[in-house]
């Protein structure tokens, strides 16, 4: 089975990925003491180790965007190529805020540039990828046409 894995990182943003591990921590080191803090390790383990992803299966003409629970399970829906009209580019600004203990806001924003399989009327959208340059995302989208839609032309629109 040839299939072509990408990981998105992180399913929760910065904040809350830090805020797992010293959940993770906590119980741990608690647990030596009383035992009931364990309980600090599910959702320390979950907010820490939640990641994104997408995996394309070529052989089958099938992709999957999953989200792997805990590092290890992966949980999502497979998709038929067939309904899927091409790729696109697309830059994406994303925003992370955070609040101290003061009530100060503190953003945190990101800019990236994704590689999106998507239908004719751009309903569905799945993210294959993630880059920080065009021309990386535009050398993956033509060697994607090639293994998931051959024999066809594919546009490169960038939004």
């Amino acid at each position: 089975m040839a299939l072509k894995k990408y990981n998105h990182g992180k399913f929760f943003g910065p904040s809350l990925s830090y805020a797992g591990l010293v959940f993770t921590a906590a119980g741990i080191f608690i647990a030596y003491y009383h035992p009931a803090s364990l309980i600090l390790l599910l959702p320390g383990l979950f907010l820490a180790f939640t990641t994104n992803g997408t995996i394309i299966d070529t052989e089958n003409k099938r992709v999957r965007s999953f989200t792997r629970l805990f590092g290890l399970f992966p949980a999502g829906k497979w998709y038929s190529t067939g309904s899927f009209s091409g790729f696109t580019i697309e830059k994406v600004r994303s925003r992370y805020t955070t609040y101290s203990r003061s009530n100060i806001r503190l953003d945190t924003e990101t800019t990236d540039i994704r590689l999106l399989l998507v239908n004719r009327n751009r309903s569905l959208k799945i993210t294959i990828n993630k880059y920080n340059d065009f021309e990386r995302a535009r050398k993956e989208l033509t060697e994607l046409t090639e293994l998931v839609f051959p024999g066809t032309n594919n546009e490169i629109t960038e939004g």
